[in-house]
């Protein structure tokens, strides 16, 4: 498997997918209203009629990225590193938190970026406030708060996008990794099982092979580390473990070769890290199952995948 191609780039998708509105229409409000100094991130733009009310960027800084909620309190916080952008908006008057939130959640989904985690209401936690650990922050009833992360590539760099939105503002945290082999693209085997979790699968793009083949490259051993720890962490979790391909080539070496993959992850989990066999099992699904178009190649990009199901 190739390594996994740039999502398209927002800045030029986002506009237009996430709002479903002409260019014009989304033109940014008068230099005034917004805090001096302050512009929308390049990947992301604001929804109409919003105002920047706060705004901070540094070129290179740790960010300490939380993932889920225990005990009302940020949990499972994981550094991550690079440019660190952060923009308070001031929401327009008449519009839900859920609206705002939902348009840019299927922007950012329709541009390849993959949740991390999410959470609305009481399950962000009642008294919720992110402000002491990373300043992203949401205020008002618990029923309006909402959070979301996010990762994907843009222009070869990982982006992960953590935001908060309730009725009065939305926060939009951007941190850009400074190359795609930094391990910010690695799905830690927290994430992991929390996609596992939540759907019942997940998809790891980061276990690489060469064109039609199935030997795993060297540069996958960081995500092979995630899923081994995965099933250490959880000792009562069996796994199918299915390849998938995109379309180029015929169907039947597809199937084969998905099916060849599929193994290859499992004789390494199995010999190099020591998972019990009966834990296991391979499988090839070529190209029966696409979660994007074919025709082109960030499409076949994302179709090239292992997919970890729960059995």
């Amino acid at each position: 498997m190739p390594a996994r191609s740039p999502h398209r780039t927002l800045s030029r998708l986002l506009p237009w997918v996430a709002f479903g509105l002409a260019p014009l229409l989304l033109a940014p409000p008068a230099q005034a209203q917004d805090a001096r100094g302050s512009s929308d991130h390049p990947v992301l733009s604001r929804y109409p009629g919003s105002r920047i009310q706060s705004y901070s960027q540094v070129e290179f800084d740790e960010y300490p990225l939380a993932l889920g909620v225990e005990n009302h309190a940020p949990s499972n916080v994981q550094p991550i590193e690079g440019k660190v952008t952060k923009i308070g908006y001031v929401n327009p008057a008449g519009r839900s938190a859920l609206e705002i939130y939902r348009n840019y959640e299927d922007a950012l989904h329709r541009s390849g970026f993959e949740t991390l985690w999410s959470c609305a209401a009481d399950a962000c936690g009642r008294t919720m406030n992110w402000n002491a650990l990373n300043g992203l922050s949401a205020s008002g009833g618990p029923r309006d708060i909402r959070y979301l992360v996010v990762r994907g590539a843009v222009d070869d760099r990982p982006v992960t996008i953590a935001m908060a939105v309730n009725t009065t503002g939305t926060t939009l945290h951007v941190v850009e990794s400074q190359a795609m082999d930094s391990g910010l693209v690695t799905a830690s085997a927290a994430v992991l099982a929390q996609g596992i979790e939540r759907d019942g699968h997940i998809s790891v793009y980061d276990i690489h092979f060469d064109t039609g083949q199935a030997r795993i490259k060297p540069e996958s051993k960081p995500a092979l580390d995630e899923v081994a720890q995965l099933l250490r962490n959880r000792p009562d979790l069996e796994l199918l473990v299915v390849g998938h391909t995109d379309s180029t080539g015929s169907f039947e070496l597809n199937m084969k070769l998905s099916g060849e993959r599929a193994a290859a992850v499992v004789d390494a989990l199995t010999g190099a890290y020591g998972i019990a066999a009966a834990r296991l099992s391979a499988h090839g699904a070529g190209p029966l199952a696409p979660v994007a178009s074919n025709r082109s190649d960030d499409g076949r990009a994302e179709n090239r995948r292992v997919d970890l199901v729960e059995r």
